[in-house]
């Protein structure tokens, strides 16, 4: 049986070209607008996998153009009443349904306080969110039944891509967008299932990244959490040594997802200390390193685009180890598909 998840998923590749020709005619005009307007800091609001795809983001906008960014605190204004001064800030609004009160209630207050706010929405028709707006990127990733976000997550992030792309005039990035479909395509051939072997037993976990890598951590761990009944905390590669190595060994699976590029070094010198635990190590990467469990990624690529296709693969892997551990992908428990956080 296909689950909802598995076919959203596979999907993907479909949806992100999709996108791209949906947002040809307005990518140049706002990417004009931010070039005459550059902010002095970007902020990304948005709650579960949104706010995962906002990590991403960051990492991506600030190590390409030097402007900081931090992740909004829509509580400080829904539940304490305070509001920030956003004045010549650029805020990225992410969400599925664009319904979620508390970001309806931020985008409102960062417009007024005179942010620029974008909104990164999967739905077509007129929602809370985009009313507050200023301007919208539709996603484009197509209804999504499955509770479990996949497709639009992935969509958010390339929907970032080429906003940076037409902001930056940058040909390696065009590179990136235009061959990345294929490669997403090429990626849902990958063998997972050592890793459904090694974690259908298990009852706790790591998921670790580097830079954007974490974005992708925070979300593979919420997936587990969410279709798999299973306990899987996420850190920074780094991170994982000021404190968290302490509760790893034996019976501690660690998913290191590894991009390539700068990043590696750092990764690699997490994984020597993790196997001193004794505690298994997948290791997602294009090349295999000793004593890891071996789960293939695609060589060739731009880091960023690696990181979009283990994504793919591990939406798939974890579909496939829900169902070992007994669980319905489709049907997380206490869960419902929109959430309206106040």
């Amino acid at each position: 049986m296909r689950s909802l998840m598995h076919l959203e998923t596979m999907e993907s590749p479909h949806r992100l070209r999709e996108q791209q020709h949906a947002l040809r005619q307005s990518l140049p005009d706002l990417a004009k607008h931010l070039r005459n307007n550059p902010p002095r800091l970007l902020i990304s609001c948005g709650r579960g996998s949104s706010d995962h795809a906002g990590v991403f983001i960051r990492y991506l906008f600030e190590t390409a153009l030097g402007i900081p960014s931090s992740s909004a605190t829509p509580s400080t204004l829904s539940v304490y009443g305070s509001e920030s001064n956003l004045e010549n800030t650029l805020v990225l609004l992410i969400s599925q349904s664009g319904q979620s009160p508390d970001l309806v209630s931020y985008a409102q207050s960062a417009r007024a306080s005179g942010a620029c706010t974008i909104g990164l929405i999967n739905q077509d028709s007129p929602t809370p969110l985009g009313e507050h707006c200023e301007f919208i990127l539709p996603l484009c990733a197509g209804p999504e039944q499955s509770i479990a976000a996949t497709k639009s997550w992935l969509a958010t992030i390339y929907a970032a891509m080429q906003l940076l792309m037409h902001w930056t005039e940058s040909d390696s990035l065009k590179t990136d967008i235009d061959t990345l479909p294929a490669h997403m395509l090429e990626s849902q051939k990958l063998d997972f299932s050592p890793a459904v072997d090694l974690l259908s037993q298990c009852n706790s976990m790591l998921v670790l990244g580097r830079g954007p890598g974490l974005g992708l951590a925070n979300e593979v761990a919420l997936k587990f959490k969410e279709t798999c009944g299973l306990h899987a905390e996420s850190f920074s590669a780094a991170e994982l040594l000021h404190g968290p190595l302490a509760m790893v060994g034996p019976e501690m699976p660690v998913l290191i997802f590894d991009q390539g590029g700068s990043a590696s070094d750092s990764i690699q010198e997490a994984i020597h200390r993790i196997q001193e635990t004794g505690a298994p190590v997948l290791h997602v990467a294009t090349k295999p390193l000793d004593k890891c469990v071996p789960l293939p990624s695609l060589n060739g690529i731009s880091p960023w685009c690696t990181l979009m296709t283990q994504a793919q693969s591990a939406y798939l892997m974890i579909e496939q180890l829900s169902w070992s551990r007994g669980y319905d992908p489709d049907r997380p428990s206490h869960i419902a598909k929109v959430t309206k956080t106040q």
